[in-house]
């Protein structure tokens, strides 16, 4: 009688492990039957070889430069539904990413042409001859900073919470309008215009005879580069640089990449940028770009002066239209 119910209660043991043995390998391919499923149906490629071109080749067109353009053009063109997820995955896939565009000034066909001849005649150009050019600009800088640099690190959903806001006057807080020169080896004193527009009589007594005029005769500086502004050309301005000996460089309109101050304004913005405790006013700002101005490397205005042989290259390769320059 034992050994009948010992025999017995093995065999229910056996059938246990067996049934439960069968569970497991049901469950097993379940979830491959499933897996396959969603590999087969959920993430299934809704487009073609050809759809997935064809944003791509659209966002590499002058016409078409982001992937919204061409989401909507693909839809058109295909009749398919692209969700923007999906262009966006089919143009990173490409070798295309999203990033923020470069802001230049709008250049015409006329201004496309005078860069081109312009860096045509100065190609030859070696660095000694840019060596005895003083570049001259006038910039603006602002209260508020709007060069994007600064990032911060958030979570998700505090995008408005008050320590991930930074407030801005739509105007910036107002700025100030300075003026500087550059050369190798040498640079002009800063200085900063303090109210009224710039005429040619204030240019002329402001600008050319007291920081112009005094720097060629210490530097021997014999070339001279002026900005497109109206008081740059004015009869006035050009009459007291003749009567100064002073040679004057006509640069074509529309080119800040023609002249290598602006490398130093955005050095200069940096390192504003760049302070523990940002200027609030404009005696501030004023203060703060002047002890930035002494502390700049002379190396550094070098190098950018001797970049000019670069830039007039890459405009040539770019047939006069925007270029940049390693």
């Amino acid at each position: 009688m034992l050994q009948f119910a010992s025999s017995n209660s093995s065999a229910e043991s056996e059938i246990g492990q067996a049934e439960s043995m069968s569970r497991k390998n049901h469950l097993h391919h379940e979830m491959r039957r499933l897996w396959k499923h969603y590999q087969r149906d959920q993430n299934r490629r809704i487009t073609t070889t050809a759809d997935d071109r064809l944003p791509v080749a659209m966002c590499q067109t002058p016409e078409d430069s982001n992937s919204a353009t061409a989401g909507v053009a693909a839809l058109c063109c295909c009749r398919k539904t692209h969700f923007r997820q999906t262009v966006s995955r089919r143009l990173y896939e490409g070798g295309l990413f999203a990033r923020r565009p470069v802001v230049c000034v709008p250049l015409s066909p006329a201004h496309v042409r005078a860069r081109l001849h312009w860096t045509l005649e100065h190609r030859s150009w070696t660095p000694e001859h840019w060596d005895r050019v003083l570049f001259t600009d006038e910039s603006r800088f602002n209260i508020q900073n709007d060069s994007r640099r600064a990032m911060i690190w958030r979570e998700p959903g505090t995008r408005y919470r008050v320590p991930n806001i930074v407030e801005r006057d739509h105007y910036r807080g107002g700025g100030l309008l300075v003026w500087a020169g550059i050369a190798t080896n040498g640079r002009t004193d800063f200085y900063a215009f303090v109210g009224g527009s710039v005429t040619a009589v204030r240019y002329r007594e402001e600008i050319l005879h007291p920081l112009v005029r005094p720097f060629k005769a210490v530097m021997g500086t014999d070339g001279y580069s002026w900005t497109i502004t109206p008081p740059h050309r004015a009869r006035l301005v050009r009459s007291y640089l003749e009567s100064e000996t002073i040679p004057q460089m006509a640069r074509p309109a529309r080119s800040p990449d023609l002249n290598p101050i602006q490398h130093v304004w955005d050095m200069l913005g940096r390192r504003i940028a760049g302070r523990s405790v940002p200027p609030g006013t404009l005696h501030e700002i004023q203060q703060a770009l002047l002890q930035e101005w002494a502390l700049l490397p002379q190396q550094a205005i070098n190098d950018t002066v001797a970049s000019m042989p670069r830039h007039c290259q890459a405009c040539i390769s770019a047939s006069g239209c925007h270029c940049w320059c390693m």
